[in-house]
């Protein structure tokens, strides 16, 4: 009985393994070895796990020192702060590349006393300045209020005539900013409305009035004129002193060098002298230079500015002919012609001893209505030899209403004469 049973075993036994090996015969164990780039990579993840890691507990270890120690210096240190002492630097061997140098306050002292001169001027010159203010009323087109605009320019006091005060100032100020009406400014605080009584456009000049009633007496002690001195004295190095409001700004005080006086701007009838200086300037300047004795031998002009970066201004002796006819409200007989002078040496090229040439001639002026044309050469005004631009303009200024005038030129290598009645 046990060896059936022992039998029977046997066979499921052996059944069971034939059917295994017909299901599952195909799959056969195998270790395939790894290769070798297989085993650089396990071992490189492993040192990159490693180093990130310690990156990972160096931040943690950092972070948590700073935060610990901010703490502790925090709540926790009972430091006690030491007074600070501001002593002066000690003299002699310093240990910055070398001896430190002990500066002599007598190298100084020439420097302060220029400076001192320039203060001295500049207050004694306030008396004299202006800002010339134009104001813009604007009406609100839906609420009907109204607001104002300003813009500001700097203004000189030039002249007294007896009831006025003559306020000098840029005519591109007039030009161009919109106003209803001008105010000047006076350093005493009176502000009172100004009047235009004369203007150039070709020389930018704007010369305003305001009356003495609208002063007190004590206010009219306070205010003064400029003195005006010879821009012909000076020459290249000459110390020079800006005064004015530029840009609309507070009072503004400069000093510096004449650099150049060479260049001249022709205007009709007329010449200007540009004076340069080493002072930092540009577009919005305005204002007046003056010398060393506190007199304007300038007048700062923004119209014939070249863009130079430096203050301009125009030679006050080339201006005061045409100032003191504006300033006398004076009507004065205007030919039409913007000239040029002529130097010796092209003079004696054409064989001329003197004369000024015409660069243009204005429409529906003398010059024009008597047949003058660019290249004449202008040799004589009444038989007196013309030499300069600046001397036919006050020879020809010089005429009355009615004056008889005669003018000799040359044109084309011919002397040529021409005489009319002033008219103007």
């Amino acid at each position: 009985m046990n060896n059936r049973k022992d039998i029977k075993s046997t066979d499921n036994e052996q059944n069971k393994k034939v059917e295994t090996e017909e299901n599952y015969g195909f799959i056969k164990e195998e270790r395939v070895p790894q290769r070798k780039w297989q085993k650089r990579y396990r071992i490189l993840r492993s040192i990159l796990v490693i180093i990130m890691l310690g990156v990972l507990f160096g931040i943690i270890a950092r972070s948590s020192y700073e935060i610990s120690d901010y703490v502790i210096q925090r709540f926790f240190s009972k430091d006690e702060k030491k007074p600070i002492e501001f002593n002066p630097s000690p003299t002699g061997p310093g240990n910055l590349g070398g001896d430190t140098p002990i500066i002599d306050d007598k190298a100084f002292q020439s420097y302060e006393q220029i400076m001192k001169g320039v203060r001295d001027a500049s207050t004694a010159l306030e008396p004299s300045m202006v800002r010339v203010i134009y104001e813009k009323n604007i009406v609100d087109p839906v609420f009907a209020d109204i607001t104002s605009s300003t813009a500001e320019m700097s203004g000189v006091i030039v002249g007294d005539n007896g009831s006025e005060y003559l306020i000098l100032t840029a005519y591109e100020g007039y030009e161009s900013f919109e106003h209803d009406k001008i105010y000047a400014a006076f350093s005493g605080g009176k502000t009172v409305e100004a009047r235009v009584l004369a203007k150039s456009e070709e020389a930018d000049l704007l010369l305003l009035a305001v009356n003495y009633k609208e002063f007190r007496v004590q206010e009219r002690d306070w205010i003064s004129v400029i003195k005006l001195g010879k821009s012909g004295e000076l020459t290249l190095g000459s110390v020079v002193i800006a005064i004015g409001f530029p840009n609309g700004r507070g009072k503004s005080v400069d000093m510096g060098i004449l650099t150049s006086r060479s260049e001249k701007v022709y205007i009709t009838d007329l010449s200007l002298e540009i004076m340069e200086t080493n002072m930092l300037g540009g577009r919005g300047e305005s204002g007046i230079l003056v010398n060393a004795k506190g007199e304007m031998v300038g007048f700062i002009s923004n119209r014939f500015h070249e863009q130079c970066g430096c203050i301009e201004a125009l030679s006050i002796d080339k201006l005061s002919p045409l100032l003191q006819l504006m300033a006398n409200d004076t009507a004065y007989p205007r030919f039409g012609a913007v000239f040029a002078d002529i130097s010796e040496e092209a003079l004696s090229q054409i064989s001329i001893q003197n004369g000024i040439i015409i660069e243009s001639v204005k429409e529906e002026s003398v010059a024009a209505e008597h047949q003058f044309r660019k290249g004449d050469i202008l040799t004589k005004l009444d038989g007196v030899p013309v030499t300069s631009v600046e001397e036919f303009f006050l020879l020809y200024t010089n005429h009355a209403q009615g004056d008889e005038i005669e003018v000799q030129y040359y044109r084309n290598g011919k002397e040529m004469k021409k005489s009319w009645k002033i008219s103007y």
